[in-house]
């Protein structure tokens, strides 16, 4: 619950317009909250506060920390340079990362916006090379089965004009390259997680959500930027959500709860590679519109 305490308001206003719910009104002594039950407990009314009136219930008081200013962050050039400077990484030194660092790339996480502040996301952290060498067992076997699958209705769509099935349209080149990753595999090599050490999913619960796949990214972005920081390496691993998408028995090996909808994996671990240069990218395409650059 939030609420305002009338001792320390000094009626400045200031949290009012930074509402995103609109529950807060200038009163006759001050501001009041008028429909608390609209509240997403976002903080921005104390962020702003002068005085630090706001307080919720439902809060830690001792996180509400003093911001950064302007003149201690990066300057954009450097940040931008931090930001090119991240890579994927699939070579992995054969080194544990701690857990004190895999809880500190979780925080990061953790104070990802989210849609309506709803903060939806929940984390899975697997470490040790015995249980991912499993996940990656039956995410290879996963692969081959539905490869077979893609192929046989692209037979069919060929020979007999069948249609192609909607969900085999944006994976339909992906069989031969599923293939190859069990013949890697069998041959000692770890083609879905290259070794790494550990591995974070992240899911929400359906209906928890209107926009699982956005909030799951916002906050695997900020966690792998804070793995920058701590001299790890990551690598996002979109075949493992393919394969979960389709068997229960990695599902359950994962403890992914029952509907639970799955939106980002990524391995992690200490890189055994240094990348000396940043890489280019293509143009951006951007349409302006409005008014003039």
């Amino acid at each position: 619950m939030i609420s305002i305490d009338e001792d320390r308001c000094t009626a400045c206003g200031l949290c009012i317009p930074v509402c995103v719910r609109r529950v807060l009104v200038k009163g006759d002594q001050g501001v009041t909250v008028v429909d608390p039950g609209l509240c997403t407990y976002c903080g921005h009314c104390k962020a702003v506060c002068p005085t630090d009136a706001p307080s919720f219930s439902q809060l830690e008081e001792n996180e509400f920390e003093p911001c950064l200013n302007q003149s201690q962050l990066p300057s954009p050039s450097e940040f931008l340079q931090i930001l090119r400077r991240r890579r994927s990484t699939r070579v992995y030194q054969k080194k544990p990362v701690e857990m004190g660092k895999l809880r500190m790339v979780l925080e990061a996480g953790r104070f990802a916006p989210t849609g309506g502040n709803r903060q939806p996301c929940e984390y899975t952290v697997v470490r040790g090379r015995q249980l991912l060498d499993r996940v990656t067992d039956l995410t290879v076997r996963a692969l081959t089965e539905l490869g077979e699958r893609v192929k046989e209705a692209l037979r069919r769509n060929h020979q007999l004009n069948e249609p192609l099935p909607e969900e085999y349209i944006p994976i339909q080149n992906y069989p031969p390259v599923w293939e190859r990753c069990a013949k890697k595999w069998k041959e000692g090599m770890d083609p879905i997680f290259y070794h790494a050490p550990a591995l974070i999913l992240i899911h929400t619960k359906q209906g928890a959500t209107t926009s699982p796949d956005v909030d799951a990214g916002l906050s695997a972005m900020h966690m792998i930027l804070m793995a920058e920081t701590l001299g790890l390496g990551t690598c996002l691993n979109g075949f493992l959500i393919t394969a979960l998408r389709r068997t229960e028995e990695l599902r359950g090996l994962l403890r992914i709860p029952a509907g639970h909808w799955l939106s980002v994996t990524f391995a992690i671990g200490y890189p055994d590679v240094d990348f000396l240069r940043v890489v280019a990218r293509n143009p951006a395409k951007v349409e302006w519109l409005g008014d003039s650059v």
